[in-house]
């Protein structure tokens, strides 16, 4: 994204300039007699007096010219330039054999480096989230991260795509010297199973029962996953996944004990420390949030008070909750193409041609929430659920900010119409024609990129409103609260 940076030049500096040269030749056309010792020094002085009061009057009232509407700055905060980072950071080409991408992972891995991986799974947001949390993992163990192919079948079709198609992992890398490559960096898809060498991959389980993985099988690994319990009372927090990489000698014993034990074979990398794997990592938390009973589903918890109880005091990110946003996500930022479309569609809904400053955005999930709960019907909050929490946020926001809402909902048109009664502009894919323009640039992947600009959308505003229990509401409050610093809030959904 190009970031908005005044002009060089103005009408003013023009004018200024022309002052400047018709001064010049008056001054310069004084004779020999007027530079004489013996000459009167009056009307130099005078000319001197007149220039500096015409410069003193220009600068007082000179402004800089700039576009009627500068664009606010958005995405996460920048870094000031003495904490920004120098040198290099290595990429696939440095962190890889240059075998890679090689028909066995084997071929392609350093044998004096160290990596770590998991499959994916879920829907997009939950994909995300699990690679923010491999990426924290693997910086915490002092690993390499090999982030997983992303495939949903029930949401995006059979396409698959990396999570640098939609996000700015290039930008992540350099800014904050982060090591990690995809898979594709490391093996080729290989979907007919024939052009590479099947590799197995034994994978230790995660801090919660998802085992199945989504995209392994893809690249021609086959994968087992071995349910070895860490120790601790909290052997599900990031506390425990640490010290199970690092004690590598009980590791590797309690491993090999399981394998007799069950009659298993261990694959390969299951036999020494260079490739570890997990079934998946999404919900990863630290020992100190676990404590407290704290679980994914709930709010951030707001901003850090003044006042209130232990959790309102603390900063958000010392916490111990979501620990892979404040070390991983809240650096991401989305890729300059997913910010232009979401800039053109929030445009186009409010009928403006520049980006208010004031936006407060509203995440209204539906979609498969419908029959999500208890009794299978009336599972999603009602409108005036939300708009209780919105005008709470209007009353503290300034005279001149605008709500707009995104929302997966497409076909009940009375509860869109109840959306736009209420004023709020609803942005409206199938008017706008958001998804010709997304097939145009990203094929079969469009589906995926529609979500992240939706996302992009939400983290717009200075305040937020979102679903409770839905991913995508989740991430887009962190991102207002962080990158924003402002207020949010989650409608519960009936029991």
């Amino acid at each position: 994204m190009v970031r908005y940076s005044p002009v060089n030049g103005s009408v003013d500096d023009l004018e200024i300039a022309a002052g400047e040269r018709e001064l010049k030749p008056a001054l310069g056309a004084r004779s020999s007699e007027a530079r004489s010792r013996g000459r009167s020094r009056h009307p130099l002085v005078i000319g001197g007096v007149a220039i500096v009061v015409l410069l003193l009057y220009v600068g007082v009232h000179w402004t800089p010219h700039r576009p009627p509407h500068p664009p606010p700055s958005f995405g996460p905060v920048r870094l000031p330039p003495h904490r920004e980072r120098g040198g290099i950071a290595p990429g696939p080409s440095e962190l890889l054999t240059s075998a890679a991408p090689a028909k066995s992972y084997q071929q392609a891995l350093r044998s004096d480096l160290r990596y770590l991986t998991l499959d994916s799974w879920s829907g997009w947001t939950g994909q995300v989230f699990t690679a923010f949390s491999l990426l924290y993992l693997a910086h915490l163990t002092q690993r390499v991260a090999i982030i997983p192919s992303f495939r949903d079948w029930d949401h995006y079709g059979d396409s698959m795509i990396t999570l640098d198609l939609l996000y700015d992992m290039e930008k992540f890398r350099r800014e904050r010297g982060a090591l990690f490559v995809n898979w594709d960096d490391v093996k080729p898809l290989d979907r007919n199973h024939k052009h590479t060498e099947r590799d197995e991959i034994g994978c230790y389980m995660g801090p919660n029962p998802f085992e199945g993985g989504r995209s392994f099988d893809e690249h021609n690994l086959e994968q087992t996953i071995w349910h070895l319990e860490r120790h601790g009372p909290f052997p599900h927090a990031a506390e425990a996944f640490v010290l199970w990489d690092i004690d590598e000698a009980t590791r590797l014993n309690e491993t090999r004990a399981y394998a007799k034990r069950e009659k298993r074979k261990l694959p390969a990398n299951m036999e020494d420390s260079q490739l570890l794997c997990y079934s998946n990592l999404w919900d990863l938390s630290h020992a100190s949030a676990q404590a407290r009973g704290w679980q994914w589903h709930e709010n951030f918890g707001g901003l850090q008070r003044e006042t209130g109880e232990m959790d309102e005091l603390l900063a958000p990110n010392a916490r111990g909750t979501h620990p892979e946003w404040y070390a991983i996500g809240q650096y991401i930022d989305f890729t300059p193409a997913v910010w232009d479309i979401a800039f053109s569609c929030v445009k186009r809904t409010l009928g403006t041609k520049h980006i208010p400053k004031h936006l407060l955005t509203v995440h209204l999930r539906r979609g498969d929430f419908k029959t999500w709960c208890a009794s299978g019907e009336k599972c999603t909050p009602a409108i005036d659920r939300y708009a209780e929490q919105v005008n709470s946020l209007l009353w503290d926001s300034p005279k001149d900010t605008k709500v707009i809402v995104t929302t997966d909902e497409q076909d009940d048109q009375e509860f869109l119409a109840s959306i736009d009664n209420l004023g709020w502009y609803r942005v409206d894919h199938r008017r706008l024609g958001t998804g010709i323009q997304l097939r145009s640039e990203y094929g079969d992947a469009a589906a995926w990129a529609d979500a992240a600009v939706d996302q992009a959308i939400l983290s717009m505003g200075i305040a937020f409103v979102g679903t409770s229990g839905s991913q995508v509401s989740i991430i887009s409050e962190l991102r207002v609260a962080t990158w924003n610093g402002g207020e949010t809030r989650m409608v519960q959904r009936p029991t």
